[in-house]
């Protein structure tokens, strides 16, 4: 029998043009939740996997984007497919380790109403850790990992309710995290939860004009999620600063290609302007204080060396 029931929580994952990692994925599934519990959305990949997955696990419910809308498109959908009490997010090139502590993080959610979102240990490597152990506790935390986390839907539909789509990619979880925060919702790092991340972060750069792109993207998200929610000389006070350190860190190394990064970033952020004058979430002072003086969500695990 699965270790979890699919009447009260689903398994989410969005993919494209990765069928051999999804279905590896889908394969460790297996005897943590019954097919009819698995929710993927195939943002038109061009392999075949959206076939392969209809053809090989007929039970899984599996969509498909006749063209493609992205990874934030793809969550908003899943989150609105998804009919249980709960909802686990999941890369598609991710696995649970020990899916038998998941038990333990629905308990945990089942004894704490006001706990929104779990974001687990996120293990990265194309092989697994050398030890699982950790000494970690579970705390608040003001952030989640978005392919490695379990999410109440009654938090997603009252106070989330959707990603920005705008964003294209990078910077929905810190938005979706602080429209929970001035909710009064809770978010916690669940360590006993380890999720195999089975990439390379060595294989994993990416071409110059990637990059240029990625980096675009990153300081757009981040600068609307200021404008949006922090105090408005604060929010210009952190843009300021992010473009100065992008400039130090990069421009004065020879990356010349900062510039254009930045420039894009600031022409998205004006063309996205109606979007977030549809936003009312400012934080005050006070609140925007108790949000930063919470901990960040680890974004990876290493063990430690003399780990047995």
């Amino acid at each position: 029998m699965p270790l979890l029931d699919s009447r009260d929580v689903s398994i989410i994952i969005t993919t494209y043009n990765r069928k051999r990692e999804l279905v590896f994925t889908v394969n460790t599934l297996q005897d943590v939740i019954s097919p009819e519990g698995i929710y993927i959305w195939d943002d038109a990949s061009t392999d075949g996997t959206f076939e392969y997955i209809s053809s090989e696990y007929p039970e899984i419910n599996i969509f498909q984007n006749t063209v493609n809308k992205g990874l934030i498109a793809n969550r908003n959908q899943l989150m609105q497919a998804a009919p249980t009490e709960y909802v686990l997010s999941l890369d598609d090139d991710a696995h649970f380790l020990n899916p038998e502590e998941l038990e333990k993080a629905m308990s945990f959610m089942q004894e704490n109403p006001n706990c929104a979102v779990l974001s687990f240990r996120l293990f990265w490597g194309l092989q697994k850790p050398p030890s699982q152990k950790t000494s970690e506790n579970t705390y608040q935390v003001s952030n989640f990992l978005g392919g490695a986390h379990l999410m109440r839907k009654s938090a997603w539909d009252n106070f989330i309710k959707s990603y920005p789509e705008w964003y294209h990619f990078y910077g929905e979880e810190d938005f979706a995290a602080m429209k929970l925060f001035r909710a009064e919702q809770m978010l916690f790092y669940f360590p006993k939860v380890l999720v195999h991340h089975r990439v390379s972060l060595k294989n994993r750069k990416k071409s110059a004009e990637e990059t240029s792109l990625r980096t675009q993207r990153a300081l757009q998200a981040a600068w609307s999620n200021y404008l949006i929610f922090y105090p408005k000389q604060k929010a210009w006070i952190k843009i300021i600063y992010s473009i100065k350190e992008q400039l130090r860190l990069k421009f004065l190394k020879g990356d010349f290609d900062i510039l254009m990064s930045i420039g894009k970033a600031g022409l998205a952020l004006i063309q996205n302007r109606q979007h977030r004058q549809k936003l009312d979430l400012r934080f005050s002072n006070e609140r925007l204080k108790a949000y930063l003086s919470l901990s960040q969500a680890p974004i990876f695990w290493k063990p430690k060396s003399n780990s047995n």
